[in-house]
């Protein structure tokens, strides 16, 4: 593959980079430390770009983005705004399941919305007691004449208490296990659950939820797919999704870069500038070399996405490195901030913050690397 990237997508990145530096850079420091979740003019202002159903064919109301130009995008609100990131990067989730295994008349009510960006949508997978064993669901959904009857809770849920809607995933008989699993889409406005906000550590500015589902009437045509199908619904935007991961988290780790090296370049010790000493010029070597790594295992694993080739192997070596390493740049970037990389009078401290949680998202750095095993080997460590 040819690793550079074409006109059309230099321009794109220096269009989206000009963008995040003059719109969206400047309100993220006090966004998060009041804990702001970012509103819909905020959000708005990024469709333009193909940040909302950028993926989707132009037919569909999309903008047919190529996967490596989509990813670029990504990145670039990485480095901007994690907490924005994460809020686009999950209602993309759910419009491109509408789109793919929706009715028409799904599409035709709920597309239209989430692309104007009147409506955001949660992913409701995770449980209380169920994360990377997706097949073991407790929440169970009971079909009464024309609606299904919802019961359970869903928990560290994005965004959660402050979407209209969500893709909630329930079985409807357990003694089937995954082929009971179904995937329903849920309206706030008739679906009536209670929602509560859970403190966390970093993307402060976004919210996870947990949502608590008890006798919700959910429409039998809000059923997405066919009975049965939900956890393979669930699965099947996973290397898209471990991309997306991976992309998110080297824009996160390039601006600590950025932020890195201005610091060595303006801050005197002993003299000079602290980036004239070889042991600093170490650090800023590594985490360059890391997050340069990092971005090729991205490029590649997109690469594959687009042609349409298997990439399991190679979206989880790009989501695990990318993740890991950003941990390491985002720790050497403190560290060469000294004293002041610790206090929140500059945004390494953030950065790492936000990192910290990208690790586990979209399967723990210990499931990539069961995932990987297993497409070596031939041999699952999951049965």
């Amino acid at each position: 593959m040819d690793f550079d990237l074409t006109e059309e997508q230099e321009a794109l990145k220096k269009t989206v980079r000009r963008f995040m530096d003059t719109e969206i850079i400047p309100i993220v420091a006090e966004h998060e430390e009041q804990q702001e979740f970012p509103s819909r003019e905020i959000i708005k202002k990024l469709i333009p770009f193909g940040y909302i159903g950028g993926l989707l064919p132009e037919e569909a109301g999309g903008m047919g983005l190529d996967y490596i130009s989509y990813f670029i995008l990504i990145e670039e609100l990485g480095r901007a705004w994690s907490s924005i990131r994460t809020v686009i990067t999950t209602n993309n989730m759910i419009l491109t399941n509408i789109y793919k295994h929706g009715t028409e008349e799904q599409k035709g009510r709920f597309l239209r919305p989430m692309l104007n960006g009147d409506k955001l949508a949660f992913f409701g997978l995770t449980e209380p007691n169920v994360g990377s064993d997706a097949a073991s669901l407790e929440s169970r959904a009971t079909l009464d004449g024309d609606d299904y009857i919802l019961n359970g809770t869903k928990t560290l849920i994005t965004h959660g208490s402050k979407a209209e809607m969500g893709l909630v995933f329930a079985t409807i008989d357990r003694s089937k296990g995954a082929k009971g699993i179904c995937a329903f889409l849920v309206e706030r406005d008739t679906c009536h659950y209670t929602a509560r906000d859970i403190e966390k550590m970093g993307m402060r500015a976004s919210v996870i939820s947990e949502l608590h589902f008890e006798d919700c009437r959910v429409p039998r045509k809000n059923l997405l797919g066919q009975p049965g199908e939900g956890l393979k619904i669930a699965l099947a935007g996973l290397n898209i999704g471990r991309c997306t991961v991976a992309f998110a988290v080297i824009g996160v780790a390039q601006a600590c870069i950025d932020a890195s090296v201005k610091y060595a370049q303006e801050r005197k010790q002993f003299g000079k500038v602290i980036g004239g000493f070889q042991l600093v010029q170490e650090m800023i070597a590594e985490i360059v070399m890391e997050n340069e790594a990092a971005r090729l295992l991205g490029l590649r694993a997109a690469h594959l996405l687009q042609k349409g080739l298997p990439c399991a192997k190679e979206a989880a070596m790009a989501k695990l490195f990318a993740t890991e390493a950003a941990l390491k740049i985002a720790s050497n970037a403190i560290q060469i901030h000294g004293g002041y990389g610790y206090t929140r009078e500059f945004p390494v401290e953030r950065y790492y913050r936000d990192i910290r949680h990208l690790t586990m998202a979209e399967g723990t750095s210990q499931i990539q690397k069961l995932i990987i095993g297993r497409e070596v080997l031939g041999i699952s460590a999951f049965n």
